[in-house]
């Protein structure tokens, strides 16, 4: 009996104790707290300024992107596809800056997240330490002086009156016990609500520099347009006409080049003519700038893009992707200096926008011979209308252009 009396009042000692503590750490929470408030209440001013800023950048593509859609229709001349170009530059510009801006708004709310998460974890450390520090003085009641506790109350009644502060603390036990899971539960949320803001900057970070090498792409179009047409539309009018005519006569040359070449094809890549069609990459591969029939190419209104763009500073030496004949080496305004293997298997390759030819017309290579090297640098030698430095290169089967990406080994991009 005595025991139990003394652990009654050395919890009534506790409740008295522990509400002091709990005073004075509720004062320092609600400064605390007042302080966050006010960092939270700038960043989210900050943060609403920029989210106004990407929706007027949104506002203004889709202005450019209508305009691109209604350029796209009109009369085929010079004017209108360097205007076509100049508002695809822009587009480009306004992209890039969208992609920073969100860059500033992803990193405030991690900002944001990181302080709530801190907060958290200081709320929970708190509790915990009440928790910690009421069990404790629990455990160490019997050394609590019975009479003294009891002598120290004005009347019986007060000392009695005391219950009630029992049952409140044995409240306030269990609140801060479920404070303490709350809390627990919300600090891994916000975690996880980090990480995925975390993984969306990087993939913005990524946008942007995508973004970056098509303005890079853009700029090169026009510049290449430009010097290949010399800003004439005479110039540019025999430019598609020459792009016409070369489509219409490759496909009978490579079938009469088949026919006559057959046997010495055959024993020159056995493995094509097996019919194993695998072939090399014909570069190093650090970047595809623009796959077949990218809908992405500055100039897909003039023709649909008939081979795969391999990222490559000028001079990369060029592989045969397979053995073959140099059916030609030959030189226009839009692929610059071009050449053609006819391949086993009715099969050809094209590479285009050379710098120099390695391999001469009417000769064979085997399979990973040096045949050429790259260029494409808009206004140089040979580079014809390209989108800077880089490889163009086809696959074509019976004449007609098929996605390279179908017969060339899978390999994954490398950094710049």
């Amino acid at each position: 009996m005595l025991i139990n009396l003394r652990r009654f009042l050395a919890i009534i000692c506790i409740c008295a104790l522990t509400g002091a503590f709990l005073y004075v750490d509720k004062t320092e929470a609600q400064t605390q707290a007042k302080e966050l408030k006010t960092e939270a209440d700038e960043l989210n001013r900050d943060l609403n300024s920029k989210k106004g800023r990407v929706k007027e950048i949104q506002g203004m593509i889709n202005t450019y992107r209508d305009r691109i859609n209604s350029q796209e229709t009109e009369q085929l001349n010079l004017s209108n596809q360097i205007l076509l170009l100049d508002n695809r530059i822009k587009e480009k510009e306004l992209r890039i800056e969208e992609a920073k801006v969100q860059i500033e708004v992803l990193t405030m709310e991690l900002q944001v997240l990181n302080k709530n998460i801190e907060r958290q974890e200081g709320r929970m450390s708190t509790q915990k330490q009440l928790i910690q520090d009421l069990l404790r003085r629990i455990r160490h009641a019997d050394d609590i002086d019975v009479l003294h506790v009891f002598l120290s109350r004005p009347s019986l009644s007060a000392y009695f009156d005391q219950t009630e502060q029992i049952k409140r603390l044995d409240g306030d036990l269990a609140q801060a016990m479920e404070r303490v899971k709350q809390e627990k539960i919300n600090l891994e949320n916000d975690k996880n609500a980090r990480e995925a803001k975390r993984i969306g900057l990087e993939n913005t970070r990524k946008s942007l520099k995508h973004e970056m090498t098509n303005l890079e792409s853009e700029r090169y179009a026009k510049q290449s347009l430009l010097a290949q047409t010399q800003n004439k539309q005479e110039e540019f009018r025999r430019m598609l006409d020459e792009l016409r005519q070369q489509n219409e006569s490759t496909v009978d040359e490579i079938a009469n080049l088949e026919k006559t070449l057959k046997d010495k094809l055959n024993a020159i890549d056995e493995a094509l003519a097996k019919g194993q069609t695998l072939l090399l990459w014909p570069v190093p591969v650090r970047k595809v700038t623009a796959t077949f029939h990218d809908p992405t190419y500055p100039f897909k209104h003039l023709f649909q893009h008939p081979g795969i763009d391999l990222w490559a500073s000028v001079g990369t030496p060029i592989k045969a992707a397979g053995g073959g004949y140099v059916a030609w080496t030959k030189q226009g305004k839009s692929y610059g200096n071009y050449m053609m293997i006819i391949h086993p298997g009715n099969f050809a390759t094209v590479y285009a926008h050379l710098s120099k030819f390695q391999a001469k017309a009417g000769t064979y290579v085997e399979r990973g011979d040096v045949i050429g090297y790259t260029g494409g640098m808009p206004g140089q030698p040979g580079a014809g209308l390209s989108t800077g430095p880089h490889l163009h290169f086809e696959v074509r089967h019976d004449g007609i252009p098929v996605d390279p990406m179908g017969f060339l080994p899978e390999v994954i991009e490398l950094d710049d």
